[in-house]
């Protein structure tokens, strides 16, 4: 796919994000937003995965664990977010490359997605003072709040294009149908 829409994707939400942070720092501390990314990646990433688009792969991954940052972010008590977000926004990067590669195969997403999951792991451990054992115990806070927000996108989709799909066979029939006909005459 072409490498300039997803640089220009990520940059677009880089800017976006930043500008937020400046203007309106107390707007990424709400839930609804946060709900509101995750659900956009997600239904980015499944359309582009249905089509084989590399690109919207990317960025639908990376908006969507942005998402789970900015859910996280609102979700938990954090003394110093901004010292969070750089890293986990890196590691975002590094996971949205990362399941591109599984998509592609291609081998720089691969190399991609090592450097930027070293670096956003690297600055999270040295900026942050990181609880394991906190950290552990909030998994499954975030399991079930994203999970059964995900699972009812999901649904939602599933159901979209299989009437999509039951559509498209019905248009093809009809045009079979229509085709059979004037042989026949």
């Amino acid at each position: 796919m072409n490498k300039r829409k997803i640089i220009l994707s990520i940059s677009v939400f880089l800017i976006i994000f930043f500008l937020i942070e400046v203007l309106f720092p107390e707007l990424l501390f709400n839930k609804i937003l946060s709900y509101l990314v995750v659900g956009v990646g997600f239904a980015l990433w499944i359309h582009s995965f249905t089509k084989n688009n590399s690109a919207g792969i990317f960025s639908g991954s990376f908006i969507f664990f942005s998402g789970i940052v900015f859910f996280v972010n609102s979700s938990f008590t954090i003394w110093n977010p901004s010292r969070m977000i750089f890293p986990a926004l890196l590691t975002s990067i590094g996971l949205a490359a990362f399941l591109t590669f599984i998509n592609d195969k291609k081998i720089y997403y691969l190399i991609t997605s090592v450097v930027f999951l070293m670096l956003g792991f690297n600055f999270f451990y040295s900026t942050v003072n990181l609880n394991f054992l906190n950290f552990l115990s909030a998994i499954p806070h975030l399991i079930t709040s994203i999970g059964i927000f995900t699972a009812i996108v999901a649904i939602l989709f599933f159901y979209i294009f299989k009437k999509k799909n039951r559509f498209d066979e019905e248009s093809n029939d009809n045009k079979l149908n229509d085709y059979d006909r004037k042989n026949d005459v």
